[in-house]
């Protein structure tokens, strides 16, 4: 994609979510594969391509499934989510961005973990305080 690679990347994540969620265990074995597999992948790129390229969006595939996993399965919530996954990962507050800083896969890997952990502790938030979630 030439426009957005890591939010279109986001979106195909939806699907996934929305066919695997009611399976719980299958669910949580392809989150925690594609981000193991992410390592491994986007290190071999970032030695051809250079330092966390755009082309690289297996890190957003694999990250926006954690916050997902907690979303419930209606539109608000999940636009939500995604909207959310997509600041922290634009933005990356401490200290997203010095997990980027890591060489090689790690980094761009663990970067948008940290995105997605944000993610999550606000949708408890929200959960907490009833609202939208």
């Amino acid at each position: 994609m030439p426009v957005a690679p890591a939010t279109f990347s986001c979106v195909i994540s939806i699907a996934i979510w929305y066919v695997l969620l009611p399976l719980k265990a299958v669910y949580v074995i392809v989150a925690v594969s594609l981000f193991i597999v992410g390592i491994f992948v986007s290190d071999s790129l970032a030695k051809e391509w250079g330092k966390d390229p755009r082309r690289i969006v297996v890190d957003e595939y694999a990250s926006i499934l954690l916050p997902l996993f907690f979303t419930p399965m209606r539109l608000l919530p999940l636009v939500t989510t995604f909207l959310l996954f997509r600041f922290f990962d634009i933005v990356k507050p401490p200290p997203v961005r010095n997990a980027e800083k890591l060489k090689g896969g790690w980094g761009i890997m663990l970067d948008d973990l940290l995105a997605a952990v944000y993610t999550t502790i606000v949708i408890f938030v929200f959960k907490t305080l009833n609202f939208i979630y």
